[in-house]
């Protein structure tokens, strides 16, 4: 029977020892694996931020507006088209502004001036020679 006490002794205290070891190597695994976890986490975050910024762009919109520009005046609802940063959208961003021209809804006191700010230079900046009119920049990141 001591035999038996000492046999049963041994075996707790190896079942101990096996299994403090087991915790050990355990949570040794799972800190590794949520570090790594974590730096490949942060990585992508970093990609992801990069290239959100390398892929910014602007948009412009004309709106109709009064003769002090204010925000209240300007009607997303009336004016809802949005021109892209491009060729083909400066071209089209003329376009409305020269139909709202034709129309008699607003008058530009440069007409040279307002076509070089559109197609070469910046959109916004012809506002400041279009009377009931106002170009606004949106910032888009797809």
């Amino acid at each position: 029977m001591a035999t038996t006490k000492k046999t049963t002794g041994v075996k707790k205290t190896a079942a101990t020892a096996a299994k403090k070891a087991v915790k050990g190597v355990a949570s040794k695994v799972v800190e590794a694996a949520v570090t790594s976890t974590a730096v490949k986490a942060a990585k992508s975050a970093a990609k992801t931020t990069k290239a959100a910024v390398a892929k910014k762009k602007y948009m412009y919109i004309f709106f109709n507006c009064n003769d002090n520009k204010d925000a209240h005046s300007m009607n997303a609802r009336y004016n809802n088209e949005v021109f892209s940063d491009t060729v083909a959208g400066r071209k089209a961003l003329l376009q409305k502004v020269k139909d709202e021209v034709s129309a008699g809804r607003v008058n530009v006191s440069d007409k040279a001036a307002v076509e070089n700010e559109i197609l070469k230079g910046n959109p916004v900046e012809a506002s400041a020679k279009i009377q009931y009119g106002d170009i606004e920049r949106m910032v888009v990141r797809a």
